[in-house]
This record gives C-alpha cells, sequence and structure tokens, in this order.
C-alpha cells in the first residue's frame, strides 16, 4: 500500500510506503503543516569578527524555540578566539573549505563532512586554514541562546 502524497511548498514528493502501523493512522495536510522549508538563499548574511553567518532557524527567526541553526563562513586565514558556551551544546558541521579545529587532544584538520561537537562550557576555536576561499560550516546550538 502506498501513502498519500506529501505536499510541501507546492512540490508533490514520490510516494512512500509506510509501515502497517502508520497505514491504520489517518494522514491529513494538516500533519505536515508545521514543518518549515527554508533555502539558504532566502536569508541574508551579517559580518561578525571572524568573517559572516546567517541564521536559518532559531527564536527570532523560522520559529525554532530550542535550538539556532546558522551558515557561518570564516574568512580567508580567519577564525574565532578560544571561548566557550556555559549551558550550551554546540555542533559545527564542515560544509566546504578547510580549517582546523583546536580540541581537548590538540588541533584537528577539519573538511566537508566533518562533524564537531562542543560539550557546553568546553573551550573550542576553529580557524580557516585556507588563503583562497571561506571555511563554510552549518552551525547548530542548543539551547539558541547562551546562558548569562
Amino acid at each position: 500500500m502506498i501513502s498519500t502524497f506529501v505536499w510541501a511548498q507546492g512540490l508533490k514528493t514520490q510516494p512512500r510506503r509506510v509501515s502497517k502501523a502508520l497505514r491504520k493512522k489517518r494522514f491529513s495536510r494538516e500533519v505536515f503543516m508545521a514543518a518549515k522549508v527554508v533555502k539558504e538563499e532566502e536569508r541574508s548574511f551579517e559580518p561578525v569578527e571572524w568573517g559572516r553567518t546567517k541564521n536559518l532557524f532559531g527564536p527570532k527567526s523560522g520559529g525554532a524555540e530550542f535550538l539556532k541553526i546558522n551558515i557561518t563562513e570564516y574568512a580567508v586565514g580567519s577564525g574565532h578566539r578560544l571561548h566557550k558556551h556555559p549551558g550550551q551544546e554546540e555542533v559545527i558541521f564542515i560544509l566546504d573549505g578547510e580549517g582546523v579545529t583546536l580540541t581537548d587532544k590538540g588541533d584537528v584538520p577539519v573538511g566537508p563532512g566533518s562533524c564537531i561537537f562542543v560539550p557546553a562550557g568546553e573551550d573550542h576555536a576553529t580557524f580557516n586554514v585556507l588563503k583562497d576561499k571561506p571555511l563554510k560550516a552549518l552551525i547548530i546550538k542548543s539551547p539558541p541562546d547562551e546562558a548569562k
């Protein structure tokens, strides 16, 4: 049995098979209305000390209550100073470029596909080592605002 078509932003996706348990539930458009889609190009970059960043989701945009998701580009040869976020976890997923992240085990090279988890309250820093293009990363923080 094939499930109903899922509509997202006016585009029909391919039908998917669903389990018997899910098939028993009634699906309607309302089930999927809470999901939001944001395209990176719909958001604008803002300058930061080490490059530029844009917010995709968070309490101030996109309606996310418990996390913040940014795209950050570390400028050529730059990075941010060693710092920590008390009470806030962070994930840095490298999309493009090459860099180094400082960890308790020393400097670790990072590139596309590298995923860095920073526990709350731990020192960390990330640097772009390239001289010709930015280091681009998806940054996820939870909770979205740092504890003061």
